[in-house]
Order: C-alpha cells, then structure tokens, then sequence
C-alpha cells in the first residue's frame, strides 16, 4: 500500500492505492487540515516534497485554485483532490 509522509514530523499512514488523501481523515492521524473537500477553499493546500508522479493529475478545479491563490508551484497541490498510488511526501502549508 503506498505511504504518505508528513515531512515536518516523519510520521506516515498507508492508504489504499486510488484512495484520495481525503481519506487521511479516516485514520485519526491527519496532518493536514481539509475544509471544504472540493477545492473551494485552499485549506488543505501541500508541498509535496516527493512522489509527485505518485498522485494523480490536478483537476481543473484544482488548477483555478492554486492559480486565484497565486500557489500554483511545481510542487503545490490540494490534498482533496489528489489520489494516491506510490510514496509521498507532504508538508501542510496552512
């Protein structure tokens, strides 16, 4: 199962391959902070530190986001819209 890392602490959860890094809420040991949950709201913006190639692609809600947002970096995502299949790395920026 891939691993996300919280690259501020170290610590990792292992989440179903596909699985949306929304479902970090279910295991009690999220890092970041989700509010709206549709990119809406920019609360559960990230770095991701590695495995970028291990998410899916942002959506075109994401994209208008992070660019409104002015946070539109190589390695800048919102966790809800993102779908894991390998490693990562996260850092919460909010």
């Amino acid at each position: 199962m891939p691993r996300v890392t919280f690259g501020q602490t170290g610590n990792s959860v292992e989440l179903s391959s596909g699985s949306s890094l929304i479902d970090l809420e279910d295991t009690g040991k999220s890092e970041v902070p989700f509010g709206c949950r549709s990119a809406a709201c920019g609360t559960c913006l990230i770095d991701v530190e590695s495995g970028m190639n291990n998410l899916g692609p942002r959506t075109e809600e994401e994209q208008d986001l992070l660019h409104d947002l002015d946070m539109d970096g190589d390695k800048r995502r919102l966790a809800c819209q993102c779908r894991i299949f390998g490693d990562v790395t996260i850092t919460p920026l909010n």
